[in-house]
């Protein structure tokens, strides 16, 4: 009675997800970059917290002894005083503070002559980009996969419509589409936000990238319905009388699902350089809010304001920290996205 599968000699099968996890756990480059994937999520959703009650102090402060006379910003792991206001003497010069003064650690520096965290607002700024990132594919994800099931499964003048929507919108170069859209139809809802959780401009940026590039969703599922319509489960289904509600529910999207996940996986990255590219074209968040892109675009200027780089001001740290967060989290969500179309479909190629 104890173990009835081992005496018959017969073992449980393995349902397809399980099966999928197996082959993206034996895939090394794939699973580490799925653990340093969380690592990354985990530390810019509540790394900023933990930094700030550690070190006594936020990423908004400003530490006026962050910087030496010519604004340069000191670099990682350095103690300065934790004043917020400089002492001066009787000429407005500023003095060295009296012996005894509290200090506090800067772990990477300070983020240029204001002298704020750069740790603190870097994994601030990933947070804001990754909301950004993530709620853009949600979004596409919610206006593309209805569209494209409706097309795909009914076809006609249906798919006609959304086709030539579609194609229409693809015509289009994205950036510049983002731009406008960003100038003229978004100030509406720039001011959006939900505290310190989901800054102001965060939803307004994600609606707008979600907007404009749910056509991808929308044709893939399309692709997959136009092929799978005519399949012998939804002949069956419909000889039973099932609604196509129920048709499309319970056996056509669940089909579509692996194809959308490795999708969504490529499209959170896409959207990371996008925000990155909306913040140099000076479109992106507000300038307090901290983002990636943002704290390039404080140290590089924007392509209509441009700053000359002038090594006397800046450190390499402002510019090294927020690429290398961007390369490594981009790579790392277009290898799990390749990761999982080989576990969840090992046998396609495309």
């Amino acid at each position: 009675m104890g173990s009835s599968a081992a005496e018959g000699g017969e073992a449980r099968p393995l349902g397809p997800w399980r099966l999928a996890w197996r082959r993206l756990r034996r895939d090394r480059w794939s699973f580490a970059s799925l653990v340093a994937l969380v690592c990354i999520v985990a530390a810019c959703f509540a790394g900023g917290a933990i930094a700030t009650q550690l070190s006594g102090h936020s990423g908004e402060d400003l530490f006026p002894y962050a910087a030496n006379d010519n604004l340069r910003a000191v670099g990682p792991w350095t103690r300065i005083p934790a004043l917020n206001d400089a002492v001066s003497d009787a000429y407005g010069d500023i003095k060295t503070p009296p012996p005894g003064t509290k200090t506090t650690l800067l772990v990477l520096g300070a983020d240029g002559p204001l002298g704020r965290d750069e740790l603190i607002r870097l994994l601030d700024g990933g947070r804001t980009s990754l909301e950004i990132a993530i709620g853009g594919a949600l979004i596409a994800l919610l206006i593309g996969l209805p569209l494209g099931a409706v097309a795909g499964y009914f076809g006609g003048l249906t798919d006609a419509v959304v086709s030539r929507v579609t194609e229409a919108v693809m015509a289009f170069p994205l950036l510049l589409f983002l731009i406008f859209a960003s100038v003229r139809l978004g100030q509406g809802i720039r001011g959006v936000g939900w505290g310190w959780e989901i800054p102001s401009g965060v939803f307004e940026e994600a609606l707008l990238i979600g907007a404009f590039t749910a056509f991808y969703p929308a044709r893939l599922v399309r692709a997959q319905l136009l092929t799978l319509r005519h399949a012998e489960f939804v002949e069956a289904a419909e000889m039973v009388g099932a609604p196509h509600r129920r048709i499309l529910r319970r056996h056509l999207i669940p089909h579509v699902v692996p194809s959308l996940l490795v999708w969504a996986g490529i499209a959170v990255g896409t959207n990371i350089l996008l925000e990155v590219g909306l913040s140099f074209v000076g479109v992106g968040v507000q300038p307090q809010v901290p983002s990636w892109g943002s704290l390039l675009s404080t140290t590089w200027g924007t392509f209509f304001q441009p700053q000359v780089y002038n090594s006397r001001l800046y450190t390499p740290w402002q510019t090294i920290l927020p690429t290398l967060a961007i390369v490594v989290t981009v790579v790392a969500l277009n290898q799990v996205s390749e990761g999982l179309r080989r576990a969840i479909a090992p046998w396609e190629r495309f």
